[in-house]
């Protein structure tokens, strides 16, 4: 009887605790925000002058395909010439590498790439360098929602 008395406390424990883990919420934790989402959206550049063989007035929507990349609808207005398309992302870290090729709107091609990083949760700072036309243009501009 002795031990049984001392066993008692012990189980009745055991089962409590087992009770309370049996209560816990065991639903599969949810997936960490994906640093692609830091960049989706719709981002502008602000008017400002902008020196000669830059890019203004730049608009772009970034749509996520993956966890690591994403597409980049765009429009500016590079060395002059208004350039619109698509642009493919891979996000390395919190930086997303950008490319793209095109046709501008009258006839030229053109071949940009850079990066974007985010400043802060509303700008997003865009580096891009190449040629449109043939000329070369390169610049930094930062984006806004």
């Amino acid at each position: 009887m002795e031990i049984r008395a001392r066993l008692l406390p012990k189980l009745i424990g055991v089962f409590t605790l087992l009770g309370l883990l049996a209560a816990c919420d065991r639903s599969t934790p949810s997936t960490p925000t994906s640093g692609i989402n830091a960049f989706t959206g719709a981002w502008r550049s602000p008017t400002t002058a902008t020196p000669a063989g830059s890019c203004t007035n730049m608009t772009w929507s970034i749509t996520a395909v993956s966890a690591t990349t994403a597409t980049i609808n765009y429009s500016a207005t590079c060395a002059g010439v208004p350039v619109v398309g698509t642009a493919n992302g891979a996000l390395n870290g919190m930086t997303l590498n950008w490319t793209t090729t095109g046709t501008a709107s009258n006839g030229c091609a053109f071949a940009l790439s850079g990066t974007a990083t985010p400043d802060t949760a509303t700008d997003l700072r865009v580096t891009y360098s190449g040629t449109v036309c043939g000329l070369p243009v390169s610049g930094t501009e930062v984006l806004r929602r």
